[in-house]
């Protein structure tokens, strides 16, 4: 029976699961790079509307990347290049691991949250399907046990976790759309010296303001926000109550607690530019992160509307995934214990919120009129950003 562990992986909590991932496994080969600077130098702020017809209800998303391009952009920049797999074969999958593992190299693995028993309250059915799937989660795999059936990895919250190998072979293999793992692994080819980013964070920030500017499609980038503006009618119209229930939530958590590090990436992203304004001695990106404080609170703002006070049930809902959200990252040793006594208070909220939800669509004037004006402070960012590169 194989055992293979890496022992020297430091343990780092971090703000979203790909950008985490990366910044400790560069980590482990001493190259300290934040999770903000990764950010940048995958070009990675967005925005994005995102439905289709067998989904329950649009996604809000504020990365500009897909699937890989976190680590296909980032390790270029520093010097280095990635090698990707996937398979739909479990053996070949298996072997994908052990060969990265059996190089001394902690391995970013993707994952399906769904299938991640330290991600729920005590006694959850593994996979959670009320959860929905989320086939884009990556975490990193220092360490495998078959005798013990045991994988020991590295999360993004507080503490690292043990997980059965067959529950990680399952969250690996997830074919579960909207984003399937579909054993997805990612290896670091890194150079003999990293470049000094000063050098790349130029290209990074031009090819970011390009997106924002020059979308592939009208659904992301700024011309997203008045594509959400114009299907916001249909948020009334178009779906169950019990839908918009579970769709407000969705957007929520995609918004302030699923791993965005809050206001949807603008607050890393300020950060970066903070950082990089600095090491440039730059100051048009500066003001632009000052735009940035501004575009924080109005997401707050947004927020407010979406899970209004007013509406007690549908607050207390954003209330109680705000609480869970902290409850998990912060990892005490009974958290899934408190995570399971939030349950009983969330079943009802949401038996409320049903009950509201007519009278929610009444604030959809207010709603759009707050997403346009996150939308002109995003691109007053924006052309301050691109003058001053």
């Amino acid at each position: 029976m194989l055992r293979i562990v890496i022992d020297d992986v430091k343990h780092k909590a971090g703000a979203n699961c790909q950008l985490s991932s990366l910044r400790k496994v560069l980590a482990y080969y001493d190259i300290e790079i934040s999770e903000p600077m990764i950010l940048g130098l995958c070009s990675g702020l967005g925005f994005f509307y995102f439905y289709m017809k067998r989904m329950p209800f649009p996604m809000i998303l504020g990365m500009g990347v897909k699937k890989t391009e976190v680590f296909e952009r980032t390790l270029p920049r520093l010097g280095g290049s990635v090698k990707i797999t996937e398979t739909a074969s479990v053996n070949t999958a298996h072997n994908n691991l052990i060969k990265i593992l059996e190089k001394g190299q902690p391995a970013i693995t993707f994952v399906d949250f769904a299938y991640l028993p330290f991600f729920f309250a005590e006694g959850t059915p593994i996979p959670n399907e009320e959860s929905g799937h989320f086939g884009a989660h990556t975490l990193v795999t220092y360490g495998i046990d078959e005798e013990k059936d045991e994988a020991l990895i590295s999360d993004r919250y507080a503490n690292p976790h043990k997980m059965t190998y067959n529950q990680l072979k399952a969250a690996r293999g997830s074919k579960f759309a909207p984003f399937p793992s579909k054993n997805k692994l990612v290896e670091l080819v890194l150079p003999n010296k990293a470049k000094d980013i000063k050098q790349s964070i130029p290209a990074a920030i031009k090819a970011n303001a390009d997106f924002m500017f020059n979308p592939p499609i009208r659904n992301m980038g700024l011309k997203g926000f008045q594509k959400w503006r114009e299907m916001l009618p249909t948020w009334g119209t178009g779906f169950r109550n019990n839908d918009l229930i579970f769709g407000l939530v969705s957007v929520y958590i995609y918004m302030e607690t699923g791993g965005t590090g809050g206001a949807m990436f603008r607050i890393i992203y300020r950060d970066f530019l903070k950082e990089a304004g600095e090491l440039l001695s730059n100051d048009g990106l500066l003001k632009a992160a000052d735009v940035y404080d501004d575009i924080i609170v109005k997401i707050r703002e947004i927020e407010r509307i979406l899970m209004p006070d007013d509406l007690t049930n549908i607050a207390k809902l954003r209330e109680l995934f705000q609480k869970s959200g902290e409850i998990t990252e912060k990892g005490a040793k009974d958290y899934q214990k408190q995570l399971a006594k939030l349950n009983d208070e969330t079943e009802n909220a949401q038996e409320g919120a049903l009950e509201e939800a007519e009278a929610w669509k009444d604030g959809i004037p207010e709603l759009d009129k707050g997403i346009q004006e996150w939308c002109d402070l995003e691109t007053k960012a924006w052309e301050l950003i691109k003058k001053s590169i």
